[in-house]
């Protein structure tokens, strides 16, 4: 799955990645039962702070967008 961060888009770092994984869960490039990036790995791909995507995947799960295992 491949993410890309605007800094300058207006929008916040976790808003991003939520509207990004919703967006692949919407076009099926993300199925149900795939894994996602573990935190620390989608924190260093990206080059942002851990708390940021782990409030991202947060987000996503009370949405009901993702399920923990």
């Amino acid at each position: 799955m491949l993410f890309h961060i605007d800094a300058h888009n207006g929008l916040a770092v976790y808003d991003q990645i939520v509207r990004q994984v919703k967006f692949a869960v919407a076009r099926e490039a993300l199925k149900p039962g795939e894994m996602i990036p573990s935190v620390r790995e989608l924190a260093r791909e990206l080059a942002v702070n851990p708390n940021t995507v782990a409030r991202a995947y947060r987000q996503l799960q009370t949405d009901g967008v993702l399920a923990s295992v």
